[in-house]
């Protein structure tokens, strides 16, 4: 027996079956994600880590896609004027932020900023570690981190530290090393960490935070007393760590991630992880990120947001303790 549609019937139907076309087709058209190039804005100006980590997984990116990825350079203020200008492009996934936990944790504590790192952004991937090494210039008269802080105790006035500026996690090292200590130190702010080395290294400051001054200290021109955090780093492997050096608990630490707009659908998120969790456990890319001086690692998306959340308040505290937080 025929079957008589009425026009209820038949606007019903035709509407489920253009939605089933249509989720057909987004399922299809995230399935091939990505289907042409993406585009990563990095913070900085070309040369440095973050330049040289997303040229380390673009590469990769490509060779297992075939697409292209283009570095879009917006460097300034720290950080704040890419992601600022971030947070006004496309969600659609084809756009990414090399980040660091700083975006995170510190830059939109220190600095005004047009975006909510809560809400705004979602850390994909640990693509590593930068261990924080303490590391003093030779003419001061201590070998470990508390002799260190015998002298500075001593000598109220006789420690000054370079960072690449303020806000940075090598000032809020400082910070949290004479919060902890209950020392004097004088924080000098250069314009980028090379020149932060450099002052260590002539010895118009210091002490210096960070991984950069790992080969001066094994060729004696800087002294290596600490690593911030509860893991010794294989590069020197002789230094204690800040816990072993009497500091208990949470130590500051700076690791890199790239960024993604957290409005971008969540199985986009997750392909991104896949891919480039796959990308990082590559042993010529793990060997290459050794040689930036990282410690690589492999973050599901929850175990990322979760160091996030946990640095956002522990970095939050020294913040506030050394009164740095930026105007309303």
């Amino acid at each position: 027996m025929a079957t008589v549609l009425n026009r209820r019937a038949f606007v019903g139907i035709t509407a489920g079956l253009l939605g089933s076309s249509m989720l057909s087709g987004r399922a299809f058209a995230q399935a091939s994600y990505p289907d042409h190039a993406l585009t990563n804005i990095i913070p900085y100006n070309p040369g440095g880590m973050s330049d040289s980590i997303s040229r380390i997984v673009g590469e990769k990116i490509t060779e297992l896609t075939g697409q292209t990825v283009i570095n879009d350079y917006r460097p300034g203020a720290g950080g704040a004027i890419a992601a600022n200008y971030y947070v006004g492009t496309e969600p659609d996934g084809y756009t990414l932020m090399q980040s660091t936990n700083s975006f995170y944790a510190i830059i939109p504590k220190v600095t005004k900023v047009e975006f909510n790192p809560d809400t705004d952004l979602t850390p994909l991937v640990l693509v590593g570690d930068s261990p924080m090494v303490i590391s003093i210039h030779p003419s001061i008269p201590a070998t470990t981190l508390q002799e260190l802080i015998d002298y500075a105790k001593a000598n109220p006035d006789a420690i000054s530290y370079g960072t690449s500026g303020r806000g940075t996690v090598g000032h809020l090292c400082g910070e949290w090393l004479a919060l902890r200590a209950g020392i004097s130190l004088l924080h000098i702010p250069y314009n980028n960490t090379p020149e932060a080395l450099q002052a260590a290294l002539s010895g118009e400051v210091q002490m210096v935070f960070g991984p950069e001054s790992a080969e001066h200290a094994l060729a004696g021109s800087l002294k290596a007393i600490a690593v911030m955090g509860d893991k010794r780093w294989v590069n020197l492997p002789d230094v204690p760590t800040t816990i072993e050096s009497g500091i208990e608990g949470w130590a500051p630490r700076s690791w890199h991630t790239l960024s993604i707009l957290s409005a971008v659908p969540d199985d986009i998120k997750i392909e991104l992880n896949r891919l480039i969790n796959q990308i990082l456990d590559m042993p010529d890319v793990k060997e290459r990120l050794v040689g930036l001086g990282l410690i690589p690692g492999i973050e599901d998306l929850a175990a990322v947001r979760q160091r996030a959340t946990d640095d956002a308040v522990e970095f939050g505290k020294i913040i506030e303790e050394a009164g740095l937080q930026s105007p309303a």
